[in-house]
């Protein structure tokens, strides 16, 4: 085996050629580029210190290359890079910025609890085997825009603290972030989840973006905790998808958008114990979607008349009265086929006063009479659509009141 020792005078290494080179344990202080060099049989990087900015753009690692425990100081630059075999950067640590993108993973890659202290630019790479994260930390922007992992990504116990960017990036094995701590603004948007996504247990801090994602197989929501808004607004469920706060979280209500979601087997859609008081449904069709001790916000001036609504209607300007009227159909229909009655007349209430105030179209000029000269107001003024049967004795009351005065004129 060669061995390559580093020089305070030599910091060009562009274009050369190693066979198993070994700088474990080495300290490079100046500039250093390793710009299209080749790496052949294995290469040892081991514990190295990199004082000075590092440039390893266009090379060719042929062999495994082992990078753990190396401390980079200042900006490392490893775009269009191919990575033949093993990788290895556990325990790595980025205090500046730490450039990977366009570069091409092709066997194991090893990240895990690794720290990026500035930003981590893994944007446009390919990961042809799986990658581990597990345990890493971003304490600087990790970007994974349009990232294709072709098999496994494990994000298990990562901290991503400033920003995480995932928008379009392809999961075509299992993408495991359970247990994540995400302590920033999240995207997601347009991601592709071919296998599990697995994001049981994570606590996302702030706002998260999953809209347009496609989720072709499970995703797992279990034990996760929101606790800022979260869009899932036209994303595409092909399989199953579960969300359950974690223990001592059931009282939270996170802000959801659940709008226009396209769900391929409703049926293996389980919302358990979550508060819907700020989650948003319209455009859904929720199916046999299974809506398991769900909480409803409430409407009402006094809180003995208080009804459940849903929160599209209170977080809407103008919400569609056709599409709000039909959203309370299929919630009712799907809690009566659970079992759930007890928000079942409030809910078909709701329903009614959307009706009665709704519009016939764009330029229906009746409105303002047909509001208050209908069926629906009949029903609304005698009896509350049936859920307010007191209103029915107070009519007659009132009725025999008017018919004893007038026999008695």
């Amino acid at each position: 085996m060669s061995s390559a020792a580093p020089s305070p005078s030599v910091t060009n290494f562009e274009g050369k050629v190693f066979q198993d080179a070994d700088f474990e344990g080495a300290l490079f202080q100046n500039k250093l580029t390793f710009r299209n060099a080749q790496f052949h049989g294995k290469t040892n990087f081991s514990r190295v210190k990199f004082e000075a900015p590092s440039d390893f753009t266009g090379a060719q690692f042929l062999g495994d290359v082992d990078f753990s425990g190396a401390t980079f100081t200042e900006p490392l630059l490893f775009n269009k890079i191919r990575f033949a075999a093993k990788i290895n950067f556990a325990r790595a640590h980025f205090q500046h910025d730490a450039h990977f993108s366009e570069s091409e993973f092709a066997a194991e890659t090893d990240f895990s609890q690794a720290t990026f202290h500035a930003w981590g630019l893994f944007n446009k790479s390919r990961f042809k085997a799986g990658v581990s994260f597990q345990s890493a930390c971003f304490r600087g922007s990790a970007h994974f825009e349009d990232v294709d992992f072709e098999t496994d990504a494990d994000f298990r116990r990562v901290r991503f603290i400033p920003f995480a960017d995932f928008q379009r990036a392809g999961f075509r094995g299992n993408a495991l972030f359970n247990n994540a701590s995400v302590e920033c603004k999240t995207l997601f948007q347009e991601a592709r989840f071919a296998k599990l996504a697995d994001f049981s247990d994570c606590r996302f801090t702030h706002p998260v973006n999953f809209s347009a994602a496609h989720f072709t197989g499970p995703a797992n929501f279990e034990g996760v905790i929101f606790l800022q808004f979260v869009d899932f607004k036209e994303a595409r469920l092909a399989d199953s998808f579960i969300f359950s706060p974690s223990k001592g979280s059931e009282g939270l209500a996170p802000e959801i958008r659940f709008e226009s979601v396209i769900l391929e087997r409703p049926e293996s859609v389980r919302f358990q114990n979550i508060s819907f008081e700020k989650i948003t449904l319209m455009g859904t069709k929720l199916g046999d979607m299974s809506l398991e001790n769900p909480r409803w916000p409430r409407r009402g001036l006094f809180k003995s008349s208080q009804r459940a609504v849903v929160y599209d209607e209170i977080q809407k300007e103008k919400p569609d009265p056709q599409k709000l009227a039909e959203l309370y159909r299929d919630i009712r229909a799907n809690l009566r086929q659970a079992g759930t009655t007890g928000d079942l007349g409030d809910l078909f209430y709701s329903e009614m006063e959307v009706r009665r105030k709704q519009r016939r179209g764009p330029h229906d000029r009746l409105y303002f009479l047909r509001r208050y000269c209908s069926p629906y107001t009949l029903l609304w003024l005698t009896c509350g659509y049936g859920r307010r049967p007191w209103r029915a004795l107070a009519a007659a009351g009132a009725a025999a009141l008017i018919y004893l005065n007038a026999g008695n004129g």
